[in-house]
């Protein structure tokens, strides 16, 4: 079994899965149908790794998966005493949030977050790329740059390369990483991509979120300019859609899933044409989501495609509705409102990390 759907299997929120998929199902003009569930969020009465969760973490931007698909990567920069924190959580435990985080590791804000073929994971943060071992403990390399909030690292042929997108400087690079005995020893300017290894994004306003497709070419979003840019493998071509806000891009086969941050969609193009196939909506009161997030500020923002089985995408600043929460460890603020069981009755949870699957022929 694709371990995406034996995390699922082992969870012990069964029941209330099954519940809200049937109660959600979302078409979209791409053709597709899905099942959303909240995979995880912040329950803030709970204390993990001896932190309390009741003010931080707060906001999840960046996003990425293990190599073998049993652990996400969140970055959170809003977190204790100013610093960010970048969380490894098992994927599909249950509602007990506090047992999926397996790992933290406070400081980095992690607004872009990738991981490579070996695991190991790449973290964007304050100007500088740091390059963490997969359990998050030992720091191999450190890349300084201006305002870097995009990232992808492919193996392309005999190269592992780095892609980045430079939010001043309007500009995609191309790195190459080398590697000795696992670990990796240096990371220069790649001499096939543009030039010196840059390309000039022209009329760029605020470059985020970077991804490589399997033809090799570079998709990166322009946030603050609204539009969508895609660079063809040697950085000699750009072509470009427009997008309402982009933030973040998934590629999945023929598709290319576009996070919209605060418009709370996610917009499918056509990867070949560039074409609007739809958007996605998220059903946040099946979910029982605030659709507008904590102080109006809830962003989709980072978003990781498993390939033909659906995503995971970030609720940056989301929180559950109505000040209470159906998620998360009962505990003392568990109770029973107007007949509903809430295993918060007196507060939000919040930044859930949500989860679509692609429902096999629409069933």
């Amino acid at each position: 079994m694709h371990p995406f759907f034996a995390a699922i299997d082992r969870t012990l929120r069964r029941g209330v899965i099954l519940a809200v998929c049937l109660s959600s199902v979302m078409h979209s003009n791409a053709g597709d149908t899905y099942k959303w569930t909240v995979q995880y969020l912040i329950d803030n009465s709970q204390v993990v790794q001896g932190q309390s969760q009741k003010v931080s973490p707060r906001r999840n931007r960046g996003l990425a998966m293990s190599p073998d698909g049993k652990y996400l990567y969140a970055g959170y920069h809003h977190g204790g005493n100013g610093e960010g924190e970048v969380r490894k959580i098992a994927i599909g435990p249950g509602d007990d949030f506090t047992k999926a985080t397996v790992r933290v590791l406070r400081g980095p804000q992690g607004k872009s977050i990738a991981t490579d073929d070996k695991g190991r994971v790449f973290i964007a943060t304050e100007g500088e790329i740091m390059i963490f071992d997969a359990d998050l403990s030992s720091m191999q390399f450190s890349l300084q740059t201006v305002v870097c909030e995009g990232m992808a690292v492919v193996r392309e042929g005999n190269e592992l390369a780095l892609y980045t997108s430079d939010r001043q400087l309007g500009v995609v690079g191309r790195w190459v990483i080398e590697e000795k005995d696992n670990v990796v020893s240096n990371i220069s300017r790649s001499k096939t991509f543009g030039e010196n290894g840059e390309v000039v994004i022209k009329g760029a306003v605020g470059l985020r979120g970077v991804e490589v497709d399997k033809q090799g070419r570079v998709w990166v979003a322009d946030h603050d300019g609204g539009r969508v840019y895609r660079v063809s493998k040697d950085g000699k071509n750009i072509e470009s859609v427009e997008v309402v806000s982009p933030l973040d891009i998934g590629i999945d086969g023929d598709r290319a899933f576009v996070t919209l941050g605060r418009e709370r969609q996610i917009t499918v193009l056509e990867s070949e044409s560039l074409k609007l196939l739809g958007n996605l909506a998220v059903p946040w009161s099946e979910l029982e989501l605030a659709p507008a997030g904590n102080n109006r500020i809830g962003e989709l923002s980072g978003i990781v495609t498993v390939p033909g089985k659906g995503f995971f995408v970030s609720n940056e600043s989301g929180q559950t509705a109505d000040h209470k929460s159906t998620y998360g460890r009962p505990d003392t603020r568990t109770d029973i409102v107007n007949g509903k069981l809430y295993r918060d009755a007196f507060d939000d949870d919040n930044d859930p990390i949500l989860q679509a699957l692609v429902v096999p022929d629409g069933k």
